[in-house]
């Protein structure tokens, strides 16, 4: 591999260093965190607050809410039960959960595991129901949700589409994941991420929020709230917070290890299910998506990524096959932001051929 400079040296450093002063200023947003990891060297940096009333310094062993990148973690035990042969991509939400759940959700003999990973079950996204909204106005900061509880504002709504006819992004599938993960071990999701993941990888600040003490300081995160560009605190919100959809917390090198372990040193999945995890289903507008995991063309070749947010947070990840690099990056904001401006920034220092405007 030829890089146009040499990889994070003095020189480098400070131009990505740069990048993210610059950034948090043109997007006025309290922070950020950045982690880039090549072959040949690494470079992790941050910028801004962590908490604006104390003027915290941002860091980056500061802890966040990964959002929907929680779902990468669940893919791979999902994968792992299949592998074991205790599940398999074509069962369906019927073949695992009571009636009690499948009599009021459409298509339940119809949707696959394999659907709900991908997100082409065509279920409404619980998130989206009014109820909902009015029952996490009043959820305490404390209160831990369950899975069984959230799914319930996802009864009787009807389908987007039928399964596989198109794929559309619902936090339903994976809360239904996480059930059925629970219905063939018998163990709650975050045990079994415990023990197929968190200690095989030695991840030290990674763990479901509400399901284990803090490990770490976690910044504060900020919302445009009130649409006046004046970040709102809401770190003590609550919107169903610590479920398979997007709810993990962790920071900058427990994610970096589950792309390592995942991808380059197979630590966490045999060849035949990362095959299965980037068997992409592409849509009219040329979009991919995997299991967990989204794909699509860069100026530096394909790559691969899942982004979200929840909470104040934004969370993005990158890993470019061909290339060996994996970039996180986290913000302490949910809105006003574009962080893939800001990474393919990074790319066009490290690797050139990206033309910044």
């Amino acid at each position: 591999m030829t890089y146009c400079c040499e990889l994070f040296d003095r020189q480098v450093a400070s131009d990505l260093q740069q990048k993210l002063d610059r950034y948090i200023t043109e997007n006025e947003i309290p922070g950020v965190i950045l982690y880039v990891v090549t072959p040949d060297g690494e470079w992790e940096g941050a910028s801004g607050v962590a908490n604006l009333a104390t003027r915290t310094p941002m860091t980056t062993r500061h802890l966040v809410r990964i959002a929907t990148v929680t779902q990468l973690f669940v893919a791979v035990i999902a994968l792992q039960l299949i592998e074991n042969e205790e599940l398999s991509l074509e069962d369906t939400i019927a073949d695992w959960l009571p009636d009690e759940i499948c009599d009021r959700l459409p298509n339940c003999d119809e949707i696959a595991i394999r659907n709900l990973l991908q997100h082409t079950s065509g279920l409404a996204d619980y998130e989206d129901n009014e109820v909902f909204e009015g029952a996490i106005e009043i959820s305490t900061s404390n209160y831990v949700w369950t899975a069984k509880e959230a799914i319930t504002y996802a009864y009787d709504l009807e389908a987007a589409f039928e399964p596989e006819e198109y794929r559309e992004y619902s936090n339903t599938n994976y809360v239904l994941l996480e059930l059925i993960i629970e219905a063939v071990t018998g163990n709650s999701l975050a045990q079994e991420f415990t023990s197929r993941i968190s200690k095989v990888l030695d991840l030290k600040a990674t763990f479901f929020e509400g399901k284990e003490t803090l490990k770490g300081e976690l910044a504060n995160g900020y919302s445009n709230l009130n649409n006046d560009n004046v970040p709102a605190e809401t770190s003590n919100s609550n919107n169903a917070y610590g479920l398979a959809d997007c709810g993990l917390i962790s920071n900058i090198y427990d994610v970096a290890a589950l792309l390592e372990g995942l991808f380059i040193n197979e630590e966490l999945l045999g060849i035949e299910s990362l095959e299965a995890m980037t068997d992409w289903y592409e849509t009219s507008d040329g979009s991919c998506y995997g299991l967990g995991i989204d794909r699509w063309e860069s100026d530096w070749g394909e790559l691969w990524s899942q982004d979200g947010s929840v909470g104040g947070f934004y969370s993005t990840v990158w890993y470019l096959p061909e290339e060996g690099i994996s970039m996180i990056c986290f913000e302490n904001h949910s809105d006003n932001s574009d962080p893939d401006e800001m990474l393919k920034s990074v790319l066009s220092l490290l690797l050139g051929k990206f033309e910044e405007d």
